[in-house]
């Protein structure tokens, strides 16, 4: 399955220019995540449009972040990363709206989606100063969506 969600960050990464000193974050067979910084110059107002692009390339659909698809995919990216590293909060994907809310007291400007697809979930969070200027910051977890064993 890591070569299916490798292809998929891949394509994501692509989308938004950010291969140049992309980097994983966490790589397991079952999920992974990717940070980068996009090399393209994306205004802030043009920064949901463009994420929302993915849900044609990835052929997903998106599911709303308060969703019980979210909660899953939250539950099931948690469980892989508790089964490689000691981690000691619960799973929330309230949790994913407390990290929009700190990075925009930090000053940034935060776009994020969930997409589906029937072997794989994406979170895609995309980031930059709200000034708009310096770079847009990617970061994307993939994980597979079936039991994993």
């Amino acid at each position: 399955m890591s070569d299916v969600l490798l292809k998929t960050t891949g394509q994501i990464i692509g989308h938004f220019n950010a291969y140049k000193g992309s980097r994983p974050a966490f790589h397991r067979e079952h999920v992974v995540i990717v940070r980068g910084i996009s090399r393209d110059k994306i205004e802030i107002d043009e920064m949901e449009a463009k994420i929302a692009e993915l849900e044609g390339i990835l052929h997903a659909k998106e599911a709303d972040i308060m969703s019980d698809d979210c909660k899953e995919f939250v539950e099931k990216v948690d469980s892989y990363i508790r089964d490689a590293e000691a981690v000691d909060t619960a799973p929330d994907n309230g949790g994913i709206l407390k990290m929009k809310e700190q990075l925009e007291a930090m000053g940034l400007h935060v776009e994020y989606k969930l997409f589906l697809m029937p072997n794989v979930g994406v979170f895609v969070a995309i980031w930059k100063d709200k000034s708009g200027f310096g770079p847009l910051y990617v970061e994307v977890t993939a994980s597979e969506r079936g039991d994993g064993d």
